[in-house]
């Protein structure tokens, strides 16, 4: 009984398709952004603003840095508040948005939660503010990231 013999006739074409998928996918653009969250929780002395910041981008990390971040109440709206510094002497360009919840911890939709665009002069200090347009929000996250006109 003989053996039948591998057809190699498309393994030329697998392999060209497996790089085109690959070549796709590494030049698509990135959203890496770094990200300061706020909560407002209750603590023994009231209402306390709970912090936390996230570097998923070192290279950005090194550029601006997020020195604080406040919140408070407008009525019954939430204003979170982060303080950024440009580390460089020179001009950095940069994009954030802020994202919102409520007390369970779900995101708050919104139809205004777009990236804006920012720029930091050299040695700069800067606050971004953003409103939550829902009332009775309790926390935030606020995103940082190179700018990325591709998306929004």
């Amino acid at each position: 009984m003989r053996k039948k013999k591998k057809s190699y006739a498309f393994r030329p074409l697998a392999i060209l398709l497996c790089l085109l998928i690959l070549a796709t996918f590494s030049c698509a653009p990135t959203t890496t952004s770094n990200v300061a969250v706020g909560e407002i929780v209750e603590g023994e002395e009231g209402e306390v603003l709970q912090k936390d910041y996230i570097i998923k981008d070192r290279a950005l990390s090194k550029e601006i840095a997020v020195l604080d971040i406040k919140a408070r109440y407008q009525g019954d709206f939430l204003e979170g508040q982060a303080i950024i510094k440009n580390r460089k002497k020179y001009t950095v360009r940069f994009e954030y948005k802020y994202e919102w919840y409520d007390a369970e911890g779900f995101p708050l939709p919104s139809n205004i939660s777009l990236w804006k665009p920012e720029l930091l002069y050299g040695m700069e200090t800067k606050w971004i503010v953003g409103i939550c347009p829902k009332p009775h929000a309790t926390g935030f996250k606020v995103m940082i990231r190179e700018p990325n006109p591709v998306e929004d």
